[in-house]
């Protein structure tokens, strides 16, 4: 049936939606398509470009960061490092002998150290018999003493620990007996032939940490100062003044000191992911303090002492946070382009793929035989679209019309089960042990001879829609109809191991589907089982998926033997031994013996059902 045939093309030209004013080709949209792509593009590069200057301006901020920490800490080194090599040196004096152990000559050595060393406050040597020489730096110039440290627990405790060590050290914050305020010690263990003769040890006020570092923290436009242990302040702008110690705290607490912008760094902080990104990425802390937001630039020292020193300075962050802002806002600026030309790229490109998903959806319920659910497309801007809508709605008038003459399920089954052989263009015939039934109305010609013909049509319309419901109830297949006779079968194209029992369930639903109508038309089945060869059988461009056998006759003959059953009903079922027995169903029904068959040699035997029993 060719699709511009007029019986298909004038109902398909039925109905159809005025053409729309304006049309263009799927190419035009293709090419509108691509230009969100590189619209696409472009947005992507600006997030680039944003991502890039953020990166830069972080490495620009943490090479600040590194330099300014490392000038702090320069600071610091340029300030102990004498002190460290001046000890270092009368160290070694006195163990090569150079300088001995009599007061005025050290005193000599140690009052040449002081003037060459301004930032120590004091040099000590402690002797194994408990008498420590100080040379300590005053306004005069140096005072040497000798004095007994046995009753000094600090000074004692300096000397047991020195005992273990070699080389030069730095040791822990002390408030020594003999001074009056906190000191930075570094020591060093003299020892002359192997043997642990003293201490040699030089003092820094702790004070003098906080003047130092006045002066560089102007240069950094901040504050700087000097943790120890993490919470306590060596140094910081109002430690100027000398503090005496509280309680068992030799340093102020970052609390004690005063200082609420450092307190608001000392304090835990929910930091977002942008700023604990940032701080990662930076070394620069940011915090909070009456409204004013400050960043923080510090670095861990494990030298000068044997609990860690944090260096840092603090400022207000204002060209920090600006900068960071304008990023910020330029990213979600290239984020909400980014967000708008994904949606409009994304709408776009469902209102190209609807008609696309609308047809194969159609398609998908055409290949399942599904017609009556197919809508008809509609038309569309793009040219190519609606000449492919235009043919398949064409298609599936056409394909409506065909259905009326091939039966949907035995196409369906066929479709499912059915083995195509590609080289023949056809199914395979193959042998099948299947159950036939045959169904005729009895009485039939007499019946029509009296009705008009709309009428007798209209009957077995209706006959056949009732019998052929109850053969697809049990999955079976409507062969033909042969003017008021229906031939069916179980067993193929899928196999069904109880397909006599299907026929006989089958036959006796149509057996009270008859009974429901009132009793109006007599009918006889006939069923039996055996071998057929099912498959394509016919001729070019003529072929029916049928059975051919003599089990098919047989099951005929026994149709026809139901005219000599006095059933005292309307319904008439007669079928095989063989059909019984393979059913494995406990049936109604009474032998009637042996019978011939025409057309067959042999006899079989033969059962009907009883339904007055």
């Amino acid at each position: 049936m060719k699709s511009d045939s007029p019986a298909i093309a004038a109902p398909a030209a039925q109905g159809e939606a005025p053409h729309p004013s304006a049309e263009i080709k799927i190419a035009t949209g293709l090419v509108l398509g691509f230009g969100g792509l590189v619209f696409l593009a472009v947005a992507s590069v600006l997030a680039l470009g944003i991502w890039s200057a953020r990166t830069n301006t972080i490495d620009l901020l943490r090479d600040k960061s590194e330099a300014a920490s490392q000038q702090i800490v320069s600071v610091i080194d340029q300030y102990l490092r004498p002190v460290e090599n001046q000890l270092t040196h009368l160290a070694r004096q006195i163990e090569a002998g150079t300088i001995t152990f009599e007061t005025g000559d050290l005193g000599k050595y140690f009052a040449g150290a002081l003037s060459a060393t301004p930032e120590v406050r004091s040099l000590v040597l402690i002797g194994a018999d408990n008498s420590m020489l100080r040379a300590l730096r005053h306004p005069n110039g140096v005072a040497l003493d000798v004095i007994d440290v046995r009753a000094m627990p600090v000074i004692s405790n300096a000397m047991d620990v020195a005992r273990d060590r070699t080389g030069l050290y730095w040791a822990e914050i002390v408030l020594p007996e003999t001074a009056d305020q906190v000191l930075v010690n570094v020591r060093h263990p003299v020892r002359i032939g192997g043997n642990y003769v003293g201490l040699l040890a030089a003092t820094v006020q702790v004070d003098q940490f906080s003047q130092i570092l006045d002066d560089t923290a102007r240069t950094l436009k901040g504050t700087a100062f000097i943790l120890y242990d993490h919470h306590m302040v060596l140094a910081h702008p109002l430690l100027q003044t000398r503090r005496p110690p509280r309680g068992d705290n030799l340093l102020p607490t970052i609390a004690e000191v005063g200082d609420p912008v450092l307190l608001a760094f000392d304090r835990p902080q929910s930091l977002n992911v942008l700023d604990r990104d940032f701080t990662e990425k930076t070394g620069i802390r940011l915090a909070e303090s009456g409204g004013t937001q400050y960043a923080m630039l510090s670095r861990v020292l494990n030298r000068y002492s044997d609990k860690p020193w944090e260096v840092g300075v603090y400022f207000a962050a204002t060209d920090i946070t600006d900068e960071l802002t304008r990023l910020r806002w330029a990213a979600i600026a290239g984020i909400a382009v980014l967000l708008v030309s994904l949606l409009v790229a994304y709408g776009y490109s469902r209102y190209l793929t609807v008609p696309l998903i609308r047809l194969s959806i159609a398609a998908r319920r055409v290949s399942d035989l599904s017609l009556d659910t197919v809508e008809r497309l509609p038309r569309t801007l793009f040219v190519e679209l609606n000449a492919a809508a235009q043919a398949f709605n064409a298609m599936v008038v056409g394909l409506r019309w065909f259905e009326t003459y091939v039966p949907r399920k035995l196409v369906q089954r066929l479709v499912g089960h059915g083995e195509w052989d590609a080289a023949k263009g056809a199914m395979p015939s193959k042998e099948r042990t299947v159950t036939v039934m045959f169904t005729d109305i009895a009485g039939f010609t007499t019946m029509a001879e009296k009705l008009p013909a709309p009428e007798v049509a209209a009957l077995l319309n209706r006959h056949f829609g009732l019998v052929t419901a109850c053969i697809e109830a049990e999955g079976g297949t409507v062969d033909k109809f042969i003017g008021d006779a229906v031939m069916a079968f179980w067993g193929a194209p899928e196999k069904q191991k109880d397909h006599a029992a299907r026929g006989c369930r089958a036959a006796l639903a149509i057996a009270e589907a008859m009974g429901r109508e009132g009793g109006a038309l007599g009918i006889r089945i006939g069923l039996h089982s055996g071998d057929v060869v099912v498959g394509n059988i016919g001729a070019p461009g003529r072929i029916n998926y049928t059975i051919v056998g003599d089990t098919v006759n047989t099951a005929n003959r026994l149709e026809q033997l139901g005219k000599s059953i006095d059933n005292a009903g309307n319904v008439v079922v007669v079928m095989s031994g063989v059909t019984r027995q393979a059913s494995k169903l406990d049936l109604p029904v009474k032998s009637i013996g042996m019978v011939e068959v025409r057309g067959r040699q042999g006899q079989i035997e033969a059962f009907y059902v009883d339904f007055r029993s």
